[in-house]
């Protein structure tokens, strides 16, 4: 939502939810930290896990790899995962888990350090928007973030990803949370259980598999940014790649998955702001030469 609709709109929503919880933007600092500060507020009523920041704006995201705080937030997930349908159990740490999560923790402060220096409002929204990373685990997936538990990146990276992977792992999970926002400010389904109906599932734009709408709006507006970012950062030819496909594959899966669902009666399962962001995914997906 960063590339297609702008920094600026992104903010705009995150002060709107703000200001429907009656949250006072904090007397001192900058306008973006004043942000910063009341999106903290906000997300720690939506979920009590998160806990209270002592970093300034300019230090997020902060990192928790232990302790109380970190069981909280797992605990969290794990009821989120659950709500769901995602297979996620809270972890046991071995020694080797521990080795292996501060290397995560390396390597995603590496590729923010590097976002700071090629995109650097993407950057700074970053450590707006996802002001905690738990390090925990995996188990199999790589982390990730959920709508119940805003402003919370859970993170493990893996060791075949590459940098650029790392960077668009962030890239991805900051695409969903803005999604996040955007669901809660103008609601989009008009009724989730239509969204599991057999004849509504659709193919995801990244996993290919057939799932339900709202699963496969986000997997489009995903692989929009993505492609987005890859043309922002110069990355198109990259061909290494262990996360997302590499650029032709997205593009195609992106366009496939688009047209699936574009197939389907729009106007009795989504509400007119999901579907104007289909329609830019749309035009910028056709934007962007099929080969290169």
């Amino acid at each position: 939502m960063f590339s297609t609709n702008g920094v600026p709109a992104v903010l705009e929503t995150l002060g709107v939810l703000v200001a429907s919880e009656g949250i006072e933007s904090p007397p001192t600092g900058g306008p973006v930290a004043r942000l910063a500060r009341s999106w903290q507020a906000y997300i720690r009523r939506r979920e009590p896990a998160i806990p209270v920041l002592d970093a300034d704006y300019g230090q997020l995201p902060v990192y928790i790899g232990q302790g109380p705080d970190r069981q909280a937030l797992l605990k969290a997930f794990d009821r989120a995962c659950r709500i769901d349908a995602v297979n996620y159990e809270v972890p046991a740490n071995t020694p080797e888990d521990a080795s292996d999560l501060r290397r995560s923790e390396e390597r995603i402060r590496a590729a923010l350090d590097v976002l700071a220096v090629e995109w650097s409002q993407i950057r700074s929204l970053f450590g707006v928007l996802l002001p905690v990373v738990v390090l925990a685990p995996s188990h199999g997936l790589a982390g990730g973030t959920a709508s119940s538990v805003p402003g919370v990146l859970w993170a493990a990276t893996k060791p075949t990803w590459t940098d650029v992977d790392v960077q668009e792992f962030l890239l991805h999970e900051l695409v969903h949370t803005t999604l996040f926002m955007e669901e809660r400010r103008h609601g989009f389904y008009r009724d989730m259980r239509l969204l599991l109906v057999e004849e509504n599932l659709t193919p995801s734009a990244i996993r290919r598999d057939r799932r339900p709408l709202d699963k496969v709006l986000h997997s489009i507006v995903v692989a929009t940014e993505i492609l987005l970012a890859r043309e922002r950062l110069g990355a198109f030819a990259v061909q290494d790649r262990a996360l997302h496909p590499d650029t032709d594959t997205l593009r195609a899966g992106a366009v496939r998955s688009l047209s699936a669902v574009q197939a389907l009666d729009l106007e009795q399962l989504l509400m007119p702001r999901p579907i104007e962001i289909l329609e830019t995914c749309g035009a910028q997906l056709n934007r962007i030469p099929v080969e290169r």
